[in-house]
């Protein structure tokens, strides 16, 4: 299996410090453009499936590649973004005068982290590597899976094999297309964060 991994177009809480999370938000304009161009780019691929996170923002970038090949997008619960539980909605410094000692954690170890009324990092990952291990056993051809900027991150350290706490170090940019191979000896990236489609398009992306 080849899975093309897309991030999905702005949002309008893509311009602020805002913790987005299960908040279901549209693309703003620009993240139409962004899912657009990704569908050009990717306009003479050849693709098996097309999957996306459940959320307006992964659908509607998802539908906009889909389009292009004729193809339905299929939802999948699996890659929904992370759950922020009380945090949903708020801007970082809302949260960081909140709730201080596990926004510190956040910053300094992510692994330890349970959001308030919501997930845990390492709860996030396990969804994520089974649902990863679904697809890899559903397909060997390319699949399409657009997804959010704390889920790819964590795809991609699933991938690595890095530790949780190196998604800080993994750069997810709105509209951004990653190439992820599974075979015989597991996972394989080949290549990461291109957003060479997008001049002029590229996205002022903050912290959350």
């Amino acid at each position: 299996m080849e899975l093309i991994l897309v991030r999905h177009g702005e949002t309008e809480y893509n311009r602020a410090d805002v913790f987005r999370g299960r908040v279901d938000l549209p693309l703003n304009e620009r993240g139409r453009m962004q899912a657009r161009a990704a569908a050009s780019r990717l306009s003479e691929h050849s693709f098996e499936a097309f999957y996306s996170s459940p959320l307006k923002r992964s659908l509607e970038t998802a539908r906009a590649i889909a389009e292009q090949h004729g193809g339905e997008v299929q939802p999948l619960a699996d890659f929904n973004d992370v759950d922020y539980g009380l945090w949903s909605g708020k801007s970082v410094d809302e949260v960081r005068e909140g709730w201080p000692e596990i926004f510190s954690k956040w910053v300094e170890n992510p692994e330890a982290v349970v959001f308030p009324e919501g997930e845990s990092l390492l709860s996030v990952r396990e969804r994520l590597q089974a649902g990863l291990e679904r697809l890899a056993g559903q397909h060997d051809g390319m699949v399409l899976l657009v997804g959010h900027k704390l889920i790819n991150r964590l795809i991609l350290c699933i991938v690595l094999e890095l530790p949780t706490a190196g998604f800080w170090r993994v750069d997810q940019s709105n509209g951004a297309i990653n190439v992820i191979a599974h075979g015989e000896r597991g996972w394989m990236l080949r290549s990461m964060n291109d957003i060479s489609h997008l001049k002029g398009m590229e996205s002022a992306d903050q912290r959350t």
